[in-house]
Order: C-alpha cells, then structure tokens, then sequence
C-alpha cells in the first residue's frame, strides 16, 4: 500500500488510503475487486480538463469496456481531488480556509490535511524553498502584470512574512489552523502530484499492472511498463525546444518544472512564474528540473528547491530518500548518479512537452 514514503510519520500515506476508501464507498462500486479473466492486453487512454490544465490517462485492461470504466473511475478520483483542492472553487476546503481567520481551527477534507502535513515535512526537507503558503507571493506578482508595475520593497518585505514554513498549524484528527493574518495556501503544483499518487494508489487496488499517467505535462507516474517494453519513455526537456535526456519509467513517478513556463512580463521584461518564498521574488527564467522517484507529491516538492536553489548538497539530498534529479541553470546542467536511462526501444515513447 502506498504511504508517500513519508519516513516520519506514515500520515500522508493513511490520508490517501482513507481518501480512496470514502471516494470508493461513495462513487466506485463497480471498481472493487480485481479483473478475473483475461490479460491485460488492451490499451485505452483518454485526454480530460481538470485542475486547470489536461489530464492524459492510458491504462491496459483486459477488455475495452473494463479500461474505461478505470479510467472513469481516475478521472472522477482526480475532479474529486480538483474540488477539495482548488482556489478557483469558492467553496472548496483551500478557499474556505484561505478566508478563515487567524486564530480559528478549521475542520478540513482527509486530503487537505494529509496534504497539509505533508507540506510541513516537505518545507523541512527543502529548508524552505517549498512552501504550501506561497499564495500571497503569486497574488502579488499576478497584480504586478495586471499593473505593468513591480512590487515596493514594502510589498516584498510583507509578503516574505506569510510564506514562513509554519504558516499553518495541524491537528489531529484533521483540523488547519493559519498561525498569522493574511496566510493563503497554494495546491497547484502540490495538488497535481498529491493526485497522481492517489491515482496510482487507486488503479493498483484495481488489479491494474500496466498504466501512465501524464497531469499537465509536469506531475508523471507509471505502473509496470507496456508489452514487450522495459518501460515507459519520456522525453525530459528542462528549457522551451531542446530534449535534455530521456527517461524510463517503471513503477515511479517524474515530476518536471520550467521557470520558464507560464512567464509573464512586468515593465517589459520576463519574470517565471516560480517563487522564491525566502526573496519574495521570481527565480531565474532560465532554469529548469527534474525528479524521479515514488512519490509525486514529493516530487513537486523537490523539483521546486531545484528551480529555486539549485542542485542539492549531499545533506539536502538524503532527506529525499533515493529521489534522483536533474537541474538547468542556463547552459548549466547537473544530474544525480543515474537519473538518466538509455532504452533499446521506443515504441512506448511519451513527451511531457
């Protein structure tokens, strides 16, 4: 059973189970047990929306009429995932708490608070640079564009305050609390690998060996790998028209970020659209990252102290766990021992871009 490889506590991985048993009990009966006859051999993939950006699902089943009602139930996992998640829903759970005042414990989803856990885990481990609470800054950046204007050094100074790795408080068994005024949280990027992984955890209870998901070209998981192949190839780009390396992905994740990628432009330069929560400000445009491992939701955040920091020291690297990486900056690349494969064959080839 997937625990998010959370070696402390094991609570993101229990939020996910108990987040795949009530979407099951509720929505996903036809789902339960594993297929009884027949191999799967037969390929089905689909393209939805949700989470603001496109959702690619293949999956081999053992007839055509099982894959779709899998990836049925994926897709549904993933707009469930969407709902609780998202900043665009006023009534979601991250809305309801972006709006709650300071001192007020909020109940939240099983999902937003094993998210939220997670986070504070994952902010240590990156000595900051992820922050779940990373909100304000695009707020602020968001309203430079609209402006033509950079922030005041006032502005930066306030909104460095709000993304402290302890903006939000925790409590069993699944309330938030905002610890200052002015705190919003960010499940963008998070939220992507947070369901992929649920997706993963989903399909394998299915009896489902072979998959792919590709979310939004960034957040990337596969299970087993196609017939015939040793696994499923991707084409890793780090940068706007070049192919870095290539991967093989076999029961792993991949999640890749560009500071280039949705830049935007204030006063007729370009700014990425990546925060520095420790300077308040854009990154680099001219980095790029990726990393490889078992957990989506950690990826994000790995792959975010990349584009933000850099390549990490062997102190930072240990506390990923076995996670391998790859970064850009500029004409600059470094990559850990054997991020990158070299397959024999690439019939089953995927391109995030």
């Amino acid at each position: 059973m997937f625990d998010l490889a959370n070696r402390s506590s094991g609570k993101v991985g229990r939020g996910l189970v108990a987040f795949l048993a009530s979407f099951c009990a509720i929505g996903c009966g036809y789902f339960t047990g594993y297929p009884k006859v027949g191999s799967p051999d037969i390929r089905v993939s689909e393209v939805r929306y949700t989470m603001g950006t496109l959702l690619d699902l293949t999956i081999y089943a053992s007839s055509e009429e099982r894959g779709r009602q899998l990836l049925d139930g994926a897709f549904a996992m993933a707009e469930e995932l969407n709902r609780e998640l998202s900043t665009w829903i006023a009534d979601s759970p991250v809305s309801v708490l972006n709006r709650q005042p300071v001192t007020t414990p909020l109940t939240v989803s099983e999902s937003l608070y094993s998210l939220a856990t997670a986070s504070e885990r994952l902010s240590n481990e990156t000595d900051g640079a992820f922050s779940i609470a990373v909100r304000p800054l695009v707020d602020m950046w968001e309203t430079a564009a609209r402006n033509n204007k950079l922030p005041t050094a006032k502005e930066i100074s306030a909104a460095q305050e709000l993304v402290s790795p302890s903006a939000l408080e925790v409590f069993a068994p699944h309330s938030v609390r905002k610890r200052f005024p002015g705190v919003m949280i960010e499940t963008g990027g998070i939220g992507k690998g947070y369901a992929v992984d649920a997706m993963l955890e989903f399909l394998r209870s299915q009896g489902v060996t072979t998959a792919f998901i590709n979310f939004g070209r960034s957040s990337l998981g596969a299970i087993g790998a196609p017939p015939g192949e040793k696994g499923w190839v991707v084409d890793v780009a780090l940068v706007e028209g070049s192919v870095d390396t290539r991967v093989l992905l076999r029961d792993e994740t991949l999640s890749v970020s560009r500071a280039r990628g949705n830049s935007f432009k204030v006063a007729g330069r370009s700014y990425a659209h990546i925060f520095d929560p420790a300077t308040a400000r854009p990154v680099d445009i001219s980095r790029g990252a990726a990393v490889r491992g078992g957990s989506a939701t950690e990826g994000e955040a790995y792959v975010k102290y990349l584009v933000i920091r850099g390549a990490p020291s062997a102190a930072i690297a240990r506390r990923w766990g076995g996670a391998r990486w790859m970064v850009r900056e500029g004409d600059k690349v470094r990559e850990s021992p054997r991020f990158a494969d070299a397959p024999t064959s690439l019939s089953a080839r995927i391109s995030h871009e």
